[in-house]
């Protein structure tokens, strides 16, 4: 009897303990106007990416998009991508970096597929230092007090070359 009072309780708490359905939207931290001013100034100037990474030059290097998708935690995710590829239906794709720490339900070597209109930010290393990462350096500046020389050292002055 106990054991058939346990399965029971045992079902009824895995029938009401699914996954959490992710929060609608972006991360609160996107709602700041720097963060938007960001977005807007990173989609703007998408066509300098584009540039760099169809020129083949070697000089340029470590291409990486940030689009959103939906994650665990939010339907609309940004999240950063490399090994970035054209795909059929004017869509592209790339997959999350080994290096993504992020707690969201998104694994290391996953490839997301996504349209342009969901690309937030972009950036690319030439020289030594990023271009781009617009979002990062508004994140960045909405640290006060935080001690990140040593991020914004891996950036160019300009985000544009």
């Amino acid at each position: 009897m106990k054991a058939a009072a346990l399965a029971l309780s045992l079902a009824g708490l895995a029938a009401c303990g699914g996954a959490p359905e992710p929060e609608a939207g972006r991360p609160p931290l996107y709602k700041y106007d720097s963060m938007r001013k960001a977005v807007s100034d990173a989609r703007g100037t998408l066509p300098v990416f584009w540039e760099a990474f169809d020129s083949g030059n070697e000089a340029s290097s470590d291409f990486a998009l940030n689009v959103t998708t939906r994650s665990r935690r939010y339907t609309e995710e940004p999240v950063w991508l490399v090994d970035l590829k054209l795909m059929p239906g004017d869509l592209y794709a790339g997959t999350i970096p080994d290096d993504h720490e992020i707690k969201d339900g998104l694994k290391p070597g996953e490839m997301i597929a996504f349209a342009p209109e969901d690309i937030v930010d972009w950036r690319f290393r030439k020289d030594g230092k990023f271009y781009g990462a617009y979002t990062t350096r508004a994140m960045l500046d909405l640290a006060p007090g935080a001690r990140t020389d040593n991020i914004r050292a891996m950036f160019h002055d300009s985000p544009v070359p």
